[in-house]
């Protein structure tokens, strides 16, 4: 077997279980892909922003390095390969003509595997027309857009914004209602971009091909037919997957009741959008004027 056959992009959404099925298709046989999960190349190059993208992968490495030189590191072998991973991506993010070195840089090592690809949930928010073009790029390119149930993954989101921000442990569930409300009154777009499903989902359909695209939710992919579902779209045989693995967990802070209805009446249009194209998983916020529900 010559190059990869499939070319894989994520379109998230975020804290969705995208580091979850990352994981698992790294560690599938017939699969490739590099250590950095997310590249963040086609939304950096839209914005112009790629030697942004440089620092950070500069700073990730100085912050390997520190943590190698130090012997703190549980798998000094990971976070080589790590750094090796990020000092040839720089070279890719700082190339004249950059697309043909990412292909290059996606595909080198691969030889022998059916798929490669890169999960950036961000590029559920790319235009339309970047996401034709990205079909283009190979001669089998394949989308999957994991849902999960919109009120937890907005909680999830703002933890992990807070978790980001260093706040002191006492402070963190404070923290965490303050930015809840910031979201909720309109002050957070771009996190409110990135959990709206039925949004990526209209882009998807408009510039990818209906069997080039996987749609699921994150509590129905963590289940032995959920996996075997996405396998089979990607044409992978079937590999075991750690199902009770829970990937970047984020700190367990409880919502308030007050805050969850706030929430729920918020993201209604984002339950309706799953209940009609989909019908709304069992373990999602119940809402039974959208009608009967589905595993």
């Amino acid at each position: 077997m010559g190059q990869p056959v499939t070319m894989l992009f994520c379109a998230g959404a975020v804290k969705a279980g995208t580091s979850w099925l990352y994981e698992y298709l790294r560690g599938h046989p017939e699969t490739y892909m590099r250590s950095i999960k997310e590249m963040q190349f086609f939304n950096k190059l839209d914005e112009g922003a790629l030697s942004a993208r440089v620092k950070r992968m500069e700073k990730e490495i100085a912050a390997m390095e520190q943590e190698l030189d130090s012997g703190k590191a549980r798998f000094p072998i990971w976070v080589m390969e790590q750094i090796a991973d990020r000092l040839d991506y720089i070279a890719v993010l700082k190339a004249a003509d950059p697309v043909p070195d990412y292909l290059r840089y996606l595909t080198k090592g691969a030889a022998g595997k059916r798929l490669v690809g890169e999960m950036t949930p961000e590029y559920g928010l790319l235009p339309v027309a970047r996401m034709r073009d990205l079909q283009g790029l190979a001669a089998d390119v394949r989308w999957v857009f994991v849902m999960r149930d919109p009120v937890e993954r907005l909680w999830s989101h703002v933890r992990m914004l807070v978790k980001r921000a260093a706040v002191a442990p006492e402070g963190f569930a404070a923290a965490g209602v303050a930015k809840f409300d910031d979201v909720l009154a309109g002050g957070a777009l771009d996190v409110t971009a990135r959990g709206d499903y039925a949004a990526i989902h209209g882009r998807l359909v408009q510039a990818v091909p209906a069997d080039k695209r996987l749609v699921t939710t994150y509590e129905g992919m963590i289940t032995p037919a959920g996996v075997a579902r996405v396998t089979g779209f990607l044409g992978l045989s079937d590999h075991p997957a750690p199902l009770q693995k829970r990937v970047h967990a984020g700190i367990a802070v409880d919502m308030p009741d007050s805050l969850r209805q706030r929430a729920r009446d918020w993201l209604k249009p984002q339950y309706a959008f799953v209940a009609a194209t989909l019908g709304l998983p069992q373990d999602w916020e119940s809402f039974p004027e959208f009608g009967s529900e589905v595993a």
